[in-house]
């Protein structure tokens, strides 16, 4: 599949948000934007447009684009819907992951358990492939999309108190228990790990932000 400008704009500007290098409140200039990413005006338009629509771009009548600014509330609410609909993932895909999502799902889990506590990069990126691909296999596109957003969102989060974050603060068991209860085929069990795995994540993140 043909990846447009317009899609390039939106990969390359959210994670410039989410990782925090464009920080929250930052002035965003589309001229600058062009001139980094080499895209023209209309592509890097099409992906504000898109990333306003996910709540991480705001933009201000007569004052300009911004990235979005994130408050205690924003991480209340966040959490609050990521614990129903990641519980919701962890239930339907207890009932209908693939053998190959199976494994995947295995592989990641073994580099999780294997990975460096003190490596919060590559734990990060293999939390952000975990959750996707639970929301993968729960086999619905609504849910996906729902799911990926608030990731994103709350993945923010997690940046911003990155520098502060200790190995023990990690629910390092979290990944291997839902694959468990997933393989043996209980959902209320794969739904309940999940949900625990989010409240741990906003109890930790509350601490330092």
């Amino acid at each position: 599949m043909t990846v447009t400008d317009a899609q390039r704009a939106y990969d390359q500007i959210k994670e410039r948000i989410i990782t925090t290098k464009m920080p929250p409140g930052a002035v965003i200039s589309e001229t600058a934007l062009q001139s980094e990413l080499s895209l023209g005006r209309t592509p890097i338009r099409e992906a504000l447009k898109r990333l306003q629509s996910e709540n991480l771009v705001h933009v201000k009548p007569r004052r300009g684009i911004f990235v979005a600014d994130i408050s205690l509330t924003d991480l209340t609410q966040i959490y609050e819907v990521r614990v129903e609909l990641e519980g919701l993932c962890a239930r339907l895909a207890t009932r209908r992951i693939t053998p190959s999502q199976l494994e995947r799902m295995r592989d990641l889990v073994v580099r999780y358990r294997e990975a460096d506590p003190n490596d919060k990069d590559l734990l990060i990126d293999l939390d952000r492939r975990f959750h996707h691909l639970l929301a993968e296999a729960a086999h619905n596109k609504f849910l996906r999309e729902e799911m990926d957003q608030f990731y994103s969102l709350s993945l923010r989060i997690w940046h911003l108190a990155l520098n502060y974050i200790q190995p023990e603060d990690l629910d390092v068991r979290a990944h291997e228990e839902v694959l468990a209860a997933i393989e043996a085929g209980d959902s209320d069990r794969a739904e309940q790990r999940m949900r625990e795995h989010i409240q741990y994540f906003h109890r930790t993140i509350k601490r330092y932000l």
